[in-house]
């Protein structure tokens, strides 16, 4: 490994190290009770099955949850552990060797891989039980593998970026399936010579989200890899109309009866408004409770709710666009405050509570920070203290660099001449980045500083990608 590469790796391993001697353990508080996770008695039983009737989400959370259950009990939470930490330490990595190519500036790529390995978010999310402290790392290896693969004409290379994209697909559903069809097709499309090589190595990670996809139409009529995303669109616009304004559309009936109540209700609230439901058979679609008492999200009956809880988001958008419209702001605000305050990462931030405060405050130049951490409920709480604005610079650097690659584009479309074909990396990081920014967290709204965390290293590519244009002074359209 290159000498940058193992200073990363002691740098980051040394930080760990020191969070670890703080106090800060894996933390799996939420396995039993968070939505997201399916039953645990049923992960440790009947994993197969309970994947194959799994519709709520993507599976491949879940399947990391269950085999990681048959090493109880001590082992479960050490080989997460392990997980989060070497997918995290190879997404650094990765995330390094593309600034050092996009760029062009090794030292800067450094300086920026560096700070990574010891930020307070990045040493939080992977210590915690969510899927976001994966995303963030399997994007940038599978950008990093198709960029790296088509670059050096290595198959293995991009066999391993594409299982990558795949796997975040098959993670987490706010990385649409979409963006994976988008980056193979410009893949294909420069790839010059190397076509079936892209098409081979794409093959088998591409089938595989096929492959859950049509287990969902056929098994559910659900299109798709979660049957919550009607539910997600209710809560940025049914559930936001004024009471009297939902109410007056329900009466006129061009809002349904379900729109009385908040689009992630309990499976008992579904229930009684619909007819009967035939128990399937299978304890993970039938049971109202997990077996630890919390309510079973996976319930068939969210399955029957998709075309009624979209005609009515759609009533409502067009009822109600002003209050959308806040609700975008409200989501772009969120976007921007620090990912280290999510919430459920307080055992750890408790430990790093300092540090977490120096980097919000003079990196992330969140003004909050300067007056207490995250978890001091004194300091001032306006609105404008609470975003980092190196982190909302970052964004804009990102989106300046993406209208920038559109100019380039469209001008190489023009003069009927192909892009070089390493653009691959730096098209799609601002794609998946564009795509999380714009379209899928404006669905997360008040946990959308999380979102952030998810494609933080494809903001901060972009970002860095626009300055270097900058400092080349170079003209925006060459």
């Amino acid at each position: 490994m290159a000498r940058p590469g193992l200073a990363l790796v002691a740098l980051y391993v040394s930080a760990r190290l020191i969070a670890y001697a703080a106090g800060c353990r894996f933390d799996a508080d939420n396995l039993t009770w968070w939505m997201q996770i399916t039953d645990v008695a049923l992960l440790r039983s009947d994993l197969w099955h309970t994947l194959l009737y799994l519709h709520t989400q993507p599976p491949l959370f879940n399947l990391l949850i269950g085999l990681a259950l048959r090493l109880e009990p001590s082992g479960f939470l050490w080989s997460m552990s392990l997980l989060y930490g070497v997918v995290t330490l190879g997404g650094l990595l990765a995330f390094h060797a593309l600034a050092r190519d996009l760029t062009g500036r090794p030292g800067l790529a450094f300086i920026v891989a560096a700070w990574l390995c010891v930020a307070p978010a990045v040493l939080l999310f992977s210590q915690k039980l969510y899927y976001d402290g994966l995303v963030p790392w399997l994007l940038c290896m599978g950008l990093w593998g198709v960029h790296a693969g088509i670059a050096r004409g290595r198959f293995l290379t991009l066999l391993f970026g594409f299982a990558m994209l795949a796997a975040v697909v098959l993670l987490r559903s706010m990385i649409h399936p979409i963006l994976f069809t988008g980056i193979l097709a410009i893949a294909l499309l420069l790839a010059r010579g190397r076509r079936r090589q892209v098409a081979a190595a794409a093959v088998v990670p591409a089938a595989a989200i096929g492959a859950v996809i049509a287990k969902n139409m056929l098994l559910f009529g659900v299109a798709g890899l979660s049957s919550w995303a009607p539910l997600q669109l209710d809560h940025t616009t049914v559930d936001r109309l004024p009471a009297t304004l939902r109410a007056h559309l329900i009466a006129e009936g061009k809002l349904s009866r379900l729109a009385e109540v908040d689009g992630f209700s309990p499976p008992p609230v579904y229930l009684a408004m619909l007819p009967p439901i035939a128990p399937t058979g299978q304890p993970s679609l039938d049971a109202i409770h997990k077996s630890t008492g919390g309510y079973n999200w996976n319930h068939i009956v969210y399955t029957r709710l998709g075309t009624i809880r979209t005609r009515d988001a759609l009533v409502a958008l067009r009822a109600n666009p002003a209050d959308f419209a806040v609700v975008l702001g409200t989501s772009f605000y969120h976007f921007h405050r620090p990912s280290s305050e999510f919430k459920g990462l307080e055992r750890n931030l408790a430990a790093i509570a300092g540090w977490e405060r120096i980097g919000n405050g003079l990196i992330s130049l969140q003004p909050a920070a300067w007056f207490g951490s995250s978890l001091d409920k004194t300091r001032p709480q306006s609105p404008l203290l609470q975003i980092g604005y190196a982190t909302l610079a970052v964004t804009l650097g990102f989106l300046s660099e993406a209208a920038a690659m559109l100019l380039t584009l469209a001008r190489a479309a023009r003069q009927r001449r192909w892009p070089d074909p390493a653009a691959v990396g730096a098209i799609g990081a601002l794609m998946v980045g564009g795509f999380v920014l714009i379209v899928s967290s404006s669905f997360d709204v008040w946990e959308n500083n999380r979102a952030h965390y998810d494609v933080m290293p494809l903001l901060l590519l972009g970002a860095l990608m626009f300055a270097t244009r900058l400092m080349r002074r170079r003209p925006v359209d060459e």
